[in-house]
């Protein structure tokens, strides 16, 4: 999903400009594409540690996600309450969301002792 966003950001900024309902603007664009590579540091950081065992360092990962999507969300619903942004943005804000509930179960962070 990350790798995903990271390459329509980069390669086709309209793409989530017009989702924005924002204009095709050079200074947009660069910051559109700019805006791409958090996604993709993010995407190899949760690739490499996909298979780690629970740990303190895992829960900041997910504590760390959860904090940049519900972000995203609440500065998108902020910009579409304030007219800023289009109504489309509701349906990444809804997405996002979902991500950051979907991480929920991830947050402990050690395994719990059989004996």
């Amino acid at each position: 999903m990350l790798a995903a966003l990271f390459a329509a950001y980069l390669l086709l900024p309209v793409v989530p400009l017009w989702i924005f309902g924002q204009d095709m603007l050079p200074g947009t664009v660069l910051m559109t594409r700019r805006g791409a590579i958090p996604f993709l540091g993010i995407a190899a950081m949760l690739m490499l540690s996909r298979n780690a065992p629970r740990s303190e360092a895992r829960q900041a990962i997910v504590i760390g996600l959860i904090v940049v999507y519900l972000g995203l969300a609440l500065v998108g619903a902020q910009a579409a309450l304030r007219g800023i942004a289009g109504w489309l943005t509701w349906a990444t804000v809804a997405v996002e969301i979902l991500l950051a509930i979907s991480l929920l179960p991830h947050l402990r962070s050690r395994e719990t002792d059989a004996t």
